[in-house]
């Protein structure tokens, strides 16, 4: 495998990459409960680094942003506008990798908490 340059090699690429994967980050919602949200080019225009705190685990928003059903869930495969590989990342909650039409997006969580906590942090409780 060469390594390629996304940046400079495929500009539109790139950034389409990092428009259809912050679309889908916002229109899943797959960061609720997350918070400070940011992004940067990563190693030289190679890949994209997305990082945030708290709420879910990158693995969770990675299958979510994917349309991949969470670990232990029934498959349902559909069409979306992020298609791509899913591995875990170096750190076993904190990290997850993507590969989106050939550019690596690195997701990264600072203290994350996980989806089911978020969503009983997030629910009243009836009493």
């Amino acid at each position: 495998m060469t390594d390629v340059h996304h940046l400079r090699d495929h500009p539109a690429r790139y950034y389409e990459v990092l428009g259809r994967v912050m679309s889908a980050l916002r229109e899943t919602g797959a960061l609720n409960g997350g918070s400070h949200l940011d992004w940067w080019s990563g190693n030289g225009g190679r890949t994209w680094e997305i990082e945030w705190q708290g709420g879910p685990f990158p693995a969770e928003v990675a299958a979510r942003l994917l349309g991949t059903p969470e670990p232990g869930a029934v498959e349902d495969q559909g069409e979306h506008a992020v298609r791509g590989l899913i591995s875990p990342g170096r750190g076993e909650n904190e990290r997850a990798h993507l590969v989106v039409l050939d550019v690596p997006v690195n997701l990264r969580a600072i203290d994350p908490i996980g989806t089911s906590q978020v969503w009983a942090t997030l629910t009243p409780t009836q009493g």
